[in-house]
């Protein structure tokens, strides 16, 4: 295993909201739940699989983290270094990078404050209680 090859067990943490790191993730197995937290309530917001990306936003914008994000079960991800693509990428690449991420994170903000709206779309379920209280202990270690 090299050193961009990251290995999670169920509940391991990969990044907590607020954390300052801007490396971009490739999920190349398993599941991830990203979830955000207000006070004690957990609200699961997606869940990734193989073949998608976490960290694009921190990786465009240089910000803190937006999310928590929890292994289901067992994940294999390669870790991008941002210092090391970012240099390859064109200015223009870059700018709309910065804007995509600006506009998702302003989405973000609406979801956190006034919860997530459910009216005829199949979306990700609410976790249960004790999902929640279990994820808050992880995520508050």
């Amino acid at each position: 295993m090299n050193t961009y090859d990251i290995e999670l067990k169920k509940n391991d943490v990969l990044c907590r909201e607020g954390d300052i790191e801007t490396d971009l993730y490739v999920v190349q197995s398993g599941e991830l739940l990203v979830c955000i937290r207000k006070g004690s309530q957990v609200t699961a917001v997606a869940t990734l699989g193989p073949g998608e990306y976490i960290g694009e936003l921190s990786f465009f914008d240089n910000k803190p983290r937006g999310a928590d994000i929890i292994a289901l079960g067992p994940c294999k991800l390669v870790k991008i270094p941002a210092v090391e693509i970012r240099e390859s990428f064109p200015a223009w690449l870059t700018t709309i990078g910065k804007m995509l991420a600006l506009k998702l994170r302003l989405h973000d903000d609406v979801i956190r404050s006034k919860g997530i709206k459910k009216s005829n779309v199949e979306t990700i379920k609410p976790l249960s209680m004790d999902d929640q209280r279990m994820y808050n202990q992880i995520l508050s270690k």
